[in-house]
């Protein structure tokens, strides 16, 4: 499928690293291959917007790096290998433009490496399933499983690689869906001696007694985690429950507070 068009994308990426080397940061790769790809009279389109549709619901939109013929989505990374969360985040995107190709491109290692995807997902979910509520071992599991099985259905329907917002409106249309009864927290006060000194905005889920929170970070670090359990303990919450949208599976924490 479109032999000729990869293969004149490939090369494009492969002359760029044989000038730049692998030194520079992805904006300037972005740069480069497009004008390469101009230069051989490739239209393509740079940093191109699409909407992000969840179900039937707009939940925003996102950029590509490169749109090439209207065809194929190319990704590039400048990092020092291709992981298999950078591949499903590619097939998020071929699913969400409706694309029949992407190209995933590497500046960062020893040499050029590119890979190319079909997009056979498009009637599928971008990721598979692997979620098994029974292997959890965490207690009170059951006053979050439906939670649990609310977030496995968004990563699974939209996939990895898009921002917070995304997965927060989707998170929102389940919620009022399920009949779940909840509150958003924009903002926080800063207090002390009973007086104002600060504000912060926020975007957080109240439900009754807990603090949720959905995010698409690298990882829930420590310091993540810290900040989050005292966001609760300032809104005087008894429980926590984080979720981070940027994995190949649901990737969350649940504290008693």
């Amino acid at each position: 499928m479109h032999k000729q068009l990869t293969y004149a994308i490939n090369g494009c990426i492969f002359e760029v690293f044989k000038k730049l080397g692998n030194i520079w940061n992805e904006d300037v790769y972005e740069r480069a291959v497009l004008l390469e790809l101009c230069s051989r009279s490739l239209k393509s389109e740079c940093q191109k917007k699409f909407d992000v549709f969840y179900f039937d619901k707009r939940v925003g939109h996102y950029r590509v790096d490169l749109l090439v013929e209207d065809t194929v989505i190319v990704e590039l990374k400048a990092v020092p290998n291709i992981l298999p969360l950078h591949r499903a985040q590619l097939i998020s995107y071929m699913k969400g433009m409706n694309k029949p190709l992407g190209i995933l491109s590497n500046f960062g290692g020893l040499k050029a490496e590119t890979q190319t995807f079909p997009n056979i997902f498009h009637l599928k979910s971008p990721l598979k399933s692997n979620f098994d509520f029974d292997k959890i071992r965490i207690k009170d599991k059951e006053s979050i499983k439906d939670l649990l099985l609310i977030s496995n259905r968004i990563l699974t329907t939209l996939g990895s690689g898009y921002f917070h917002q995304i997965y927060r409106r989707a998170f929102y249309y389940e919620l009022k869906k399920a009949g779940i009864d909840f509150g958003i927290s924009k903002e926080v006060f800063a207090k002390y001696r009973d007086e104002k000194v600060g504000s912060k905005e926020v975007n957080f889920f109240i439900l009754k007694d807990m603090l949720l929170s959905v995010v698409a970070v690298k990882e829930l670090d420590n310091l993540i985690l810290n900040k989050f359990c005292n966001y609760a303990r300032y809104l005087r919450l008894k429980r926590g429950l984080i979720f981070n949208f940027n994995a190949l599976h649901v990737d969350f924490r649940y504290f008693l507070l």
